[in-house]
């Protein structure tokens, strides 16, 4: 009877009984296993398809362009153009292709690369970071100030002698201390500066070579003295001030102190990066030529 609960049950257990039979067909199972089949071969076919695609899009294109432009410093015409592109597509057929034949396995220059590259990761989260405040940098001067150490420094005169001129220089001696002034054909022989003030010793030592730095340390002040050899030759020399080594002011080294701060800064951030990282990976030595102390600190 329509209607009845009796013929509902009925109803059910009918199409139960259909649905478990049609399960145990084979050909059901053939469709089944058909279907999941043409699923994973229609994912693996776009997943292979998109490893085979090169894309230019605008932000690839701007970034080409703009390194383009700030190795040459102006705007590329149109061959150009064509040519970075072409350099582009080749370099990603050839990585792509690379990829593929795993020849980015256990290949030291590569991986040197990508750890510079995820290091450069690291430090650019560093530049996130709030610039110093004066404080900050005051507090960093007075915890390294051998950092900031500066080196003897001297203001002093000096003529310059040729090999052949040994006679002019003992000649000019005399005359400099007693006040003459020394001759017009004297003054910056070789492009040789003959004023220098507070000039720091790596300064004298690049400019003059030889052991002239060295020998002027020990030279007295206010007088002239000499042969002082160099590299050009012998010099008269006239010390006027000698600085001693001592700890810069910190107004004096403050943009120097800035870009220690930031570099040390930089370090540490890299450094915690890394340590955050290496929780991620667990180490396993297994050689016996490693010592065990320096086992236990990598593994621990």
């Amino acid at each position: 009877m329509p209607g009845h609960p009796q013929s509902g049950t009925n109803r059910l257990s009918n199409r139960n009984d259909f649905m478990k039979k049609l399960l145990k067909e084979p050909l059901i199972h053939f469709l089944i296993l058909g279907c999941l089949i043409f699923a994973y071969s229609s994912w693996k076919n776009k997943a292979e398809e998109s490893d085979n695609v090169i894309l230019i899009d605008q932000e690839e294109y701007d970034y080409l362009l703009s390194t383009w432009k700030k190795q040459w410093n102006r705007e590329p015409n149109t061959d150009e153009i064509e040519a970075f592109l072409d350099q582009y597509l080749r370099q990603e057929v050839f990585y792509k292709e690379a990829l593929e034949m795993n020849l980015d396995h256990n290949d030291l220059i590569i991986k040197r690369r990508l750890a510079q590259k995820m290091e450069a990761v690291s430090n650019d989260l560093s530049a996130m970071i709030a610039p110093a405040t004066e404080d900050e940098l005051r507090a960093f001067y007075n915890e390294n100030k051998k950092l900031f150490s500066l080196e003897p420094s001297f203001s002093f005169r000096q003529v310059l002698f040729l090999e052949n001129e040994t006679s002019q220089l003992h000649a000019s001696l005399k005359n400099f201390n007693e006040k003459t002034a020394f001759p017009g054909q004297l003054v910056n022989r070789l492009s040789i500066s003959n004023s220098w003030e507070n000039a720091f010793l790596n300064e004298i030592d690049n400019a003059f070579g030889g052991d002239f730095a060295k020998s002027i340390e020990s030279l007295p002040l206010n007088q002239w003295v000499g042969p002082i050899s160099s590299g050009f030759g012998n010099h008269l020399v006239f010390i006027s001030k000698k600085n001693p080594e001592r700890i810069a002011e910190f107004e004096e080294v403050k943009a120097l102190i800035q870009k220690e701060f930031e570099f040390r800064t930089e370090l540490e951030t890299q450094e915690k990066v890394y340590q955050e990282l290496l929780k991620k990976y667990e180490i396993k030595i297994t050689t016996k030529s490693i010592p065990q102390e320096i086992i236990n600190r990598l593994a621990s």
